[in-house]
C-alpha cells in the first residue's frame, strides 16, 4: 500500500494539471475578492431613496471574520469544478495510457489501488482547501487593514472551534464529488467520459433545483410538498449546500446571521447522507477495478 500511496501521489505532483488548477483557482478568488473589497469603497445608492446605503455590512463581508464565509465555501462552489477535473484525469488516464496494465501485472492490488487514489485525491482537496483558506485570510487581512486601519484577531479565541468546524464541512461537502469522479473513470475508463458526466450533473442540479425552489413556496402545504422532502434528502448538491450554509452563518454579520432561520438546516442528516453518497461511489470503484482490463490503452 505504501509503494502504491508513493506512486499516486508522485503522479499528482508532478502533473501540470495539479497546480495549473490550483493557479486558476486562486486567480479566480483574487479577481473576485479584489472586486469584492474595491466595491465596498463606493456608496450604493438606496431603491426609491436619494441616500446612500449604509457600507457597514458589505465592509463586513470583505473584512475578517466575515471574510471567512466565502473563502471556506470556495473550495466545494466554485472550486469544485477544478477538483473535479483534476481527480477524473488523474483516475482514467491509466487505461487510456495502459500504465494501469503493468502496474497490476507486477502484483498490485486492485483494491489498494482505488484506495490509493481516493486518499492522494482527497489530499489534494486538503491542500487546495489549505491554499484557497490562506489567500483568504490574505485578502480578508488587507481589506480589515483598509477599512479599519488594523487587523483584528479576537476571532481566532472567539471563533477559533468554528474555523475548524467549518474547514472539516468544507472537506466532507467536496469528498462525495471526488469519490464520485474516480468511479465514473474507473467504471468507463475514460477520463473525458468520467468529467463530462460528473460536471453535467453539477451544472443541471444546481441549475434544475435553482428553478425548483422557485416553485417551493406555491407548494409548500399541498400534497405535493413531498417532492421537496423527497430532494432534500437525496440530492447531493442540496446537502452539501446544507454544510455550506452553516459555514456562511458562522461568520455572517451579526446582523444578518441574527435574522436568519436555521431550522431548516440539518447538519447531521447532511453530513450522514454525504457519507452514504461517498460509500455508494467507493463502492462503484471498488468493483469496476475488478473487470478485466484489455492489454491495449483505450481512448480517455
Amino acid at each position: 500500500m505504501g509503494n502504491l500511496l508513493a506512486a499516486e501521489f508522485y503522479k499528482v505532483v508532478r502533473r501540470p494539471m495539479t497546480w495549473i488548477a490550483l493557479a486558476i483557482l486562486v486567480a479566480i478568488m483574487a479577481t473576485l475578492r479584489g472586486l469584492l473589497i474595491a466595491l465596498s469603497f463606493v456608496s450604493l445608492p438606496s431603491a426609491g431613496q436619494d441616500q446612500a446605503m449604509p457600507s457597514d455590512l458589505f465592509t463586513s463581508l470583505v473584512t475578517l471574520p466575515g471574510a471567512l464565509a466565502d473563502t471556506l465555501n470556495f473550495i466545494p462552489s466554485l472550486g469544485l469544478f477544478a477538483l473535479l477535473v483534476v481527480a477524473a484525469s488523474n483516475a482514467g488516464t491509466e487505461f487510456a495510457w495502459g500504465t494501469i496494465v503493468p502496474l497490476l501485472s507486477r502484483g498490485a492490488s486492485r483494491t489498494q489501488l482505488v484506495l490509493a487514489k481516493a486518499i492522494v485525491l482527497l489530499g489534494v482537496v486538503v491542500t487546495y482547501l489549505v491554499v484557497t483558506v490562506l489567500v483568504g485570510l490574505a485578502l480578508g487581512a488587507l481589506a480589515s487593514q483598509l477599512h479599519l486601519g488594523h487587523v483584528p484577531f479576537d476571532w481566532l479565541t472567539d471563533q477559533w472551534d468554528d474555523f475548524l468546524l467549518s474547514l472539516l464541512r468544507s472537506f466532507w461537502a467536496t469528498v462525495p464529488y471526488i469519490l464520485g469522479a474516480i468511479a465514473l473513470a474507473i467504471l468507463f475508463r475514460s477520463s473525458a467520459l468520467a468529467m463530462g458526466i460528473v460536471l453535467a450533473y453539477v451544472f443541471v442540479e444546481q441549475l434544475g433545483f435553482g428553478i425548483l425552489q422557485l416553485l417551493r413556496p406555491s407548494v409548500e402545504g399541498t400534497s405535493l410538498s413531498w417532492i421537496f422532502t423527497v430532494l432534500d434528502w437525496t440530492l447531493l448538491g442540496q446537502n452539501a449546500s446544507e454544510l455550506q450554509s452553516l459555514n456562511t452563518r458562522a461568520f455572517m454579520p451579526a446582523e444578518v446571521s441574527g435574522q436568519a432561520a436555521t431550522s431548516d438546516l440539518h447538519p447531521w442528516r447532511a453530513t450522514l447522507v454525504l457519507a452514504v453518497y461517498s460509500l455508494v461511489f467507493l463502492a462503484v470503484a471498488l468493483r469496476a477495478i475488478r473487470r478485466d482490463i484489455g492489454t491495449r490503452p483505450v481512448s480517455s
